[in-house]
């Protein structure tokens, strides 16, 4: 197929660099599994108050996720294109390591308050970001290829990490594993960006 044969080729022209981030951001991914996971943690938190309030506790965090998250999008994006995507991204994985840790061992309205906020600005940080800096680190001609690529593979990965995330739900009565799960390779994503950092900065230089 002529086609198959010319996105293998594209993808071979890919800047190793990108190659390199792309795995770092894929290793993230498998650590950032389903929000719904969040949400049961604190449904569940809140179960002894009665079904009605504990859902619109639950409803009360999610909006301020989403808050934080539609209005720090942009700030964080600005600030990666002044002081650079690296160090953006590098403190948005490790906030959600410790974001991860924070729900691992919480269970009280007032954690939570603190909790999804920040689970919010990890969005922020990170989503837009990655995306941007994939772009950084492709040519002009292989834009749309290495954002396809981007997207694919972090689109296939969101599965196992779900997966893997969902079996540890059921293990403690916490969760807690879910979430040290979340961290731990989380943490190991910010490892692999910290140590393949002079590949990107070479490359942008």
């Amino acid at each position: 197929n002529p086609q198959e044969i010319s996105l293998q080729i594209s993808l071979k022209k890919l800047p190793a660099p990108l190659k390199l981030f792309i795995t770092v951001a894929t290793v993230f991914a498998l650590a950032n599994f389903t929000y719904m996971l969040f949400i049961l943690k604190a449904l569940d938190a809140f179960a002894h108050i009665g079904e009605k309030e504990s859902i619109a506790l639950v409803i009360l965090l999610y909006v301020l996720f989403n808050f934080f998250y539609a209005v720090l999008a942009i700030p964080f994006g600005t600030l990666s294109d002044r002081i650079g995507r690296e160090k953006v991204l590098i403190f948005g994985y490790f906030l959600f390591s410790l974001t991860c840790l924070g729900f691992a061992f919480s269970d009280s309205l007032a954690a939570f308050l603190v909790l999804f906020p920040l689970y919010g600005v990890v969005y922020a940080m990170v989503e837009g970001n990655q995306r941007a800096f994939v772009s950084d680190l492709s040519t002009e001609d292989l834009r749309a290829t290495a954002l396809g690529t981007f997207h694919t593979l972090i689109g296939i990965i969101a599965l196992p990490a779900s997966l893997i995330a969902g079996l540890l739900w059921s293990i403690t009565p916490t969760h807690c594993l879910t979430f040290l799960f979340g961290s731990s390779v989380s943490i190991i994503s910010v490892i692999l960006f910290v140590v393949l950092r002079k590949h990107f900065d070479d490359f942008q230089s």
